[in-house]
């Protein structure tokens, strides 16, 4: 019982690491990508609106709030968030990598 148990709770937690895709568009041909914004993105920053998607990704609910923080070497992003059970919950993601903190 205990294996079946820790063999579930291994494999929820894989499915609720966000992944997205990103499309790159080149004339006459497209190819999707699969990126994976909780590791480092090769020095290029994330935007305000993929900050939210990975707060969303992580927690689900509503996001109400996305701030922009840090400095240009360091950026990162406030994230305001209503979860679904009502709670609101204020975190924030790495500009860089994408990592989330705080909650």
């Amino acid at each position: 019982m205990k294996k079946h148990l820790f063999v579930l709770s291994v494999i929820a937690s894989l499915l609720a690491s966000p992944v997205f895709a990103k499309i790159n568009a080149v004339p006459h041909s497209m190819t999707i990508q699969q990126v994976n914004y909780d590791q480092p993105n090769n020095g290029k920053a994330i935007s305000a609106q993929q900050a939210a998607r990975i707060v969303k990704g992580k927690f689900g609910g509503k996001v109400l709030k996305v701030n922009s923080s840090g400095s240009k070497k360091k950026p990162s992003y406030r994230v305001k968030l209503l979860k679904d059970n009502g709670h609101v919950i204020s975190v924030t993601v790495d500009g860089q990598s994408g990592r989330v903190s705080g909650y």
